[in-house]
């Protein structure tokens, strides 16, 4: 059994960050502790958000208080989300420090949400920050194919690009990577999974592909909810593989086949609301009603996080 802290952002209702990453973390047998980098009423993909993006100094003082009381200790894993702000990003890097030097055998991973679709999400200056302060003290990366493009400065049009992007951040000092989704040559119904392990014991390097259909709509929350069933299946499967090549394929393959099940169950779910989903959408004009429909089917869905039914094989490359 792991035990996390998860840093990221929480919603009051629906399924992003911190909301989408504890119950499967939970429900696969982790302990979880969570700081919320904001606390919104509702993702930002609805017409209106209330709710305050919180300061450094309080994420600063939250980890200070753990850590007076010793409760700093044990943790195995530290994850990151949404940090939204460059004094953010310094914050959550001394607090990886501070649990590194407490626990050497720290797994840090940084999901880099920074934007999807050619579009930022965060100020540009963020880039750089992951890029040069949290990529070299990360055990786990996960960036989709718009954020492995930034931080590596390489774009992926091939399986070929995307190794060489896993390359770059493994010369960061990443010894683990996963672009969570890219599109590759001309096939619009698929995306690709492409990871890159250096194993631990050999210094080998072993890199892989997984393919999955891509679905129409708009979730939120996806990739909060694949990094949290990754951390959780690849922390399971660490003394099975005992530092061999090997672990963090299979956790993909486990946590893709957990996410296509939730995604299908979720656009189930929209389509049964009969509200339209037109396509091409912009943000601040999607109906609040659809938005809702798209909301991660997590708990109907817990039955496909500990046991999916889909099945995904990664395949070296």
């Amino acid at each position: 059994m792991a035990r996390i802290l998860s840093v990221q952002s929480h919603v009051v209702s629906g399924y992003v960050g911190n909301r989408a990453a504890t119950f499967p973390l939970q429900l696969l047998g982790h302990e979880v502790d969570v700081i919320n980098t904001v606390q919104f009423s509702n993702h930002t993909g609805y017409n209106t958000v209330h709710g305050e993006r919180f300061a450094a100094a309080h994420i600063r003082d939250l980890f200070a208080g753990l850590q007076a009381n010793g409760l700093d200790r044990g943790y195995t894993h530290l994850l990151t989300g949404y940090m939204g702000t460059s004094d953010n990003v310094h914050a959550v890097s001394a607090m990886a420090r501070q649990l590194g030097q407490t626990n050497p055998e720290l797994t840090f991973v940084v999901d880099p949400v920074l934007g999807d679709d050619g579009a930022l999400y965060v100020p540009e200056e963020l880039v750089a920050l992951y890029r040069d302060e949290l990529c070299p003290r990360a055990t786990l990366v996960t960036p989709n194919q718009f954020e492995a493009e930034l931080l590596t400065g390489i774009k992926i049009a091939t399986l070929a690009d995307a190794k060489r992007a896993c390359d770059a951040l493994h010369q960061m000092g990443v010894p683990n990577v996963v672009i969570t989704s890219a599109r590759i040559g001309d096939d619009a119904s698929t995306l690709h999974l492409v990871g890159s392990e250096l194993c631990a014991r050999s210094g080998t390097k072993h890199q892989f592909a997984i393919g999955f259909p891509q679905l129409d709509g708009y979730f939120t929350g996806s990739g909060d909810l694949f990094a949290a069933l990754l951390v959780a299946r690849h922390a399971s499967l660490a003394n099975e593989f005992a530092g061999l090549a090997g672990a963090l394929a299979k956790a993909c393959e486990l946590a893709t086949a957990t996410q296509a099940g939730v995604m299908a169950a979720t656009r189930q779910h929209q389509m049964s609301t009969g509200i339209a989903a037109d396509p091409d959408l912009p943000r601040g004009s999607r109906p609040s009603d659809m938005v809702r429909g798209f909301e991660l089917r997590i708990i109907p869905s817990r039955h496909l996080i500990t046991n999916p039914t889909a099945s995904f094989q990664a395949f070296a490359i």
